[in-house]
């Protein structure tokens, strides 16, 4: 019987470590997001084309120079399990799964460089709760400050409460940089 150096033994363990680990959950903002939408109830092809539409619409804006040459604005508001906001004044005013009125970023504690995370929708009062995604799963909250109706959408970084939830217990800002609100 021949002997398998160990050299090759370790050469294929190591394959095949690395092989198995390829398939474990990344914390890569763009990881399988689009095919785990959290806890949803069933979700309709209509919104899971609404969210592709959300995804694709931002997705150069993972380089936030490209946001910002794209109009979006820094508006100083950080929010701890939410993140940095961008907001494009243009886009304020009507829910559109592809022109999100607000981009959020978080930033890496280590290197400083901020990743997109989520898009948030906002919309005046008219009233009533807005229509927004298809279905009943977004959920839209009040903002008595601004008199809107905001809506966020965790798109690029999956949010274990689900992708409709305002906080995501996954985002962590620098306490020096939130907005005490």
């Amino acid at each position: 019987m021949k002997k398998i150096p160990f050299f090759f033994f370790s050469l294929l363990f190591f394959a095949a470590l690395m092989l198995g680990c390829n398939s474990m959950p990344s914390d890569n903002p763009v990881s399988n997001q689009s095919n785990d939408i959290g806890n949803l109830s069933k979700p309709s092809s209509e919104l899971q084309k609404e969210l592709a539409l959300a995804r694709s619409s931002t997705a150069k804006y993972h380089d936030i120079e490209e946001a910002i040459k794209d109009g979006y604005v820094d508006i100083n508001v950080v929010v701890q399990e939410m993140g940095y906001h961008l907001l494009k004044v243009e886009n304020w005013d009507a829910f559109d799964p592809g022109k999100p009125a607000l981009l959020v970023y978080s930033k890496n504690a280590v290197t400083g460089k901020m990743r997109l995370v989520a898009v948030e929708y906002a919309v005046p009062n008219t009233g009533q709760e807005p229509e927004g995604f298809t279905g009943s799963d977004d959920k839209w909250e009040y903002d008595s400050d601004i008199d809107k109706w905001e809506c966020h959408a965790w798109v690029w970084y999956n949010n274990p409460r689900g992708i409709f939830h305002k906080y995501n217990p996954r985002v962590n800002v620098d306490d020096s940089d939130v907005n005490h609100i």
